[in-house]
């Protein structure tokens, strides 16, 4: 027998493949299935093939947040409201720094313009910011500190995954749809003892349904987000037996 590489969607994933390993081995001990990763048998080799394909999901309440935040600053000259920005920007830093963990870097121009007004004698300096939250429940006092910066305005609010939290519903994702898929072949086969050939692994993302919402939800913590995120997991997983 000749042990290959497991393909994800065309690329080799370490973190699921290592993971896969593992799995399939704890599935061995358990008597539902042994790892063997088998080139395609040859006629006469008495092995039958079933392929199938599952899903599995796993949801969490997202940890973190970003606001996207606008600005602006007007001067007679270009040069003045340039300056009238940078004074605004610096107020919304320094605001800023207790609900971005003190880190700067969490606060990340994503436009920025200065033109003179059409048909006005002054010039006007834009500029919008997003500003990475990373304890979703700091939102709230975010945003009541954000009202109280002079030339701040705030265009939206967003709630997401943390990265620990995305490796964590994805291991749980995969972990759901092998055992979905194991449990199908096993069905088809007839209860037999079953060989993985190949495993194909391609990703979606289950969209949150998070709301605009001042109630606090107890379960997560949160004081202005509700409702889930989540990682769904496809695979299509070659099994073979005889």
């Amino acid at each position: 027998m000749l042990f290959r590489k497991i393909y994800f969607g065309g690329n080799i994933r370490t973190d699921i493949f290592l993971f896969i390993i593992a799995f399939v081995a704890v599935l061995s001990m358990a008597a539902i299935v042994a790892l063997a990763v088998l080139e395609p048998a040859g006629a006469g080799s008495g092995y039958s093939y079933i392929t199938v394909s599952a899903s599995g999901e796993s949801y969490g309440y997202p940890q973190v947040a970003r606001l996207y935040v606008s600005m602006n600053g007007t001067g007679s000259t270009a040069a003045i409201a340039y300056s009238n920005l940078s004074l605004t920007a610096s107020t919304l830093n320094f605001t800023m720094q207790k609900y971005i963990a003190g880190n700067s870097s969490n606060m990340k121009t994503e436009a920025y313009s200065l033109q003179k007004v059409y048909n006005k004698s002054y010039y006007e300096a834009s500029e919008t910011v997003v500003l990475y939250i990373p304890q979703v429940q700091n939102v709230t006092g975010a945003i009541d500190a954000l009202s109280q910066v002079p030339g701040v305005s705030l265009n939206q609010a967003s709630a997401e995954l943390s990265s620990q939290q995305d490796a964590e519903l994805t291991q749980s994702a995969l972990r759901a749809a092998l055992s979905n898929a194991t449990a199908q072949a096993e069905t088809l086969s007839g209860n037999k003892t079953l060989e993985v050939n190949n495993i194909t692994v391609s990703r979606t993302y289950i969209y949150p349904y998070i709301q605009f919402s001042g109630a606090a939800d107890q379960q997560s913590g949160q004081s202005f987000f509700s409702g889930i995120d989540g990682v769904q997991e496809q695979i299509t997983v070659v099994f073979s037996y005889r």
